[in-house]
């Protein structure tokens, strides 16, 4: 599709502000779209579309994103029908159709809400480089970051045959952390003994009768979101 059709396209279905939208944004100006478009995003190919391996390197299954905002340190906010994160490339795209991918450059990008769920980059020590996380639980005593990383799955392998029974496949595995200062990153598993290390010791107790009462486990997330707000009460 010619690029400029496709910018029209985007300026005319991709950016809608509803009213409820510009009132929410009060803080955080919602301005023309051209300005993300033109100086923080690059075209690129459709990662999908020319892939040989099995599997998606995108998080989330549907591009279909009505309530998906991107804030950029200059104090503006960018809302967009189409977003999903690109896990192997950590990066945030916009697909205006099927072989017109837009990639945001993340240095202006503050943070993106897609889904009610939050990405902030972080510096990740493994491999000295900021890169996106998402923010689970924010706590009095710190904050639980989530860390997609891609791997490749290999198939089935016949010796006898020397030869694939089945294809090899991309897969997203996750990580844990934990922050106190937003800005060191410790790697954590996601578990009773390990979450309780991130709180106070004083609290611990309560935590834990409080888990057993309302039967909730450390080791789902919407449990332990439930978990830690009570925490934050405490």
């Amino acid at each position: 599709m010619n690029k400029y059709l496709v910018f029209i396209l985007a300026l005319t279905t991709n950016f809608i502000f509803s009213q409820a939208g510009v009132n929410i944004a009060a803080e955080n100006t919602f301005t023309n779209s051209k300005g993300i478009m033109g100086h923080d995003g690059i075209w690129v190919t459709n990662s999908e579309s020319s892939r040989t391996i099995k599997g998606s390197p995108y998080l989330f299954d549907s591009w279909k994103s009505t309530n998906a905002l991107i804030y950029t340190k200059d104090n503006k906010a960018y809302k967009f029908n189409t977003l999903n994160y690109n896990v192997r490339l950590e990066r945030f795209e916009s697909k205006f159709s099927k072989d017109s991918i837009l990639a945001f450059n993340p240095k202006n990008i503050e943070k993106v809400v897609l889904d009610g769920r939050t990405f902030k980059r972080y510096l990740d020590n493994e491999f000295q480089r900021n890169s996106y996380f998402e923010e689970l639980v924010v706590t009095k005593s710190g904050t639980i970051l989530r860390k997609y990383e891609t791997a490749i799955k290999e198939g089935i392998y016949n010796p006898l045959t020397h030869q694939k029974t089945t294809d090899d496949e991309l897969i997203i595995k996750e990580k844990y952390f934990y922050t106190a200062d937003n800005e060191t990153l410790k790697l954590i598993q996601l578990k009773k003994s390990s979450i309780l290390k991130t709180l106070d010791s004083d609290k611990k107790d309560a935590l834990k009768d409080y888990a057993k009462e309302n039967d909730l486990s450390f080791k789902n997330i919407n449990d332990l979101r439930k978990i830690l707000k009570y925490y934050n009460t405490l």
